[in-house]
């Protein structure tokens, strides 16, 4: 990227369609717009394609916070004790640390921006490992992005 001394750094576009999209072999099929290594590491931007989720396992990320952004479709969130539902243009905050999930009747497109980066960067490493990860795998992958999950004794 080239510098300017009046007008800075060069930034870029990724138009539609243009990140990298990850096959999970589920629902949940993210496209990676930004890496944080391209940001020094301040956030991470990736667009979720879904399919109909009717049950999706709480967890919470340790390492950083995401906002979700209804692109497309309807969607029902809990982050915390909170509950929200929306379609296009509903904005949900999840806070660092905070067990949230969410499902949609419709299927649809999230886009989450988490900060700082990492997020990206843990689905980029599952994608990696093929359709069918070992449990062992995931786990190490969870301990490594300081992401847990509830047990359904923990989860109301």
């Amino acid at each position: 990227m080239a510098v300017n001394a009046d007008w800075g750094r060069d930034g870029w576009a990724v138009g539609p369609g243009e990140g990298e999209l990850i096959e999970l072999g589920g629902p949940h099929r993210p496209e990676i717009i930004v890496r944080g290594k391209e940001v020094g590491g301040a956030l991470g931007v990736f667009v979720f394609h879904h399919d109909v989720i009717a049950e999706n396992p709480p967890h919470a990320h340790h390492g950083f916070m995401k906002i979700a952004y209804v692109l497309e479709g309807e969607y029902h969130f809990r982050v915390g004790d909170a509950e929200f539902s929306g379609g296009p243009g509903t904005t949900v905050v999840v806070p660092q640390g905070s067990y949230h999930t969410f499902v949609t009747p419709t299927g649809g497109k999230l886009l989450f921006v988490s900060a700082p980066a990492g997020n990206e960067e843990l689905f980029e490493e599952i994608g990696r490992l093929g359709p069918d990860p070992s449990a062992e795998q995931l786990a190490a992958i969870d301990e490594r992005f300081a992401t847990t999950h509830l047990t359904a004794d923990e989860d109301r």
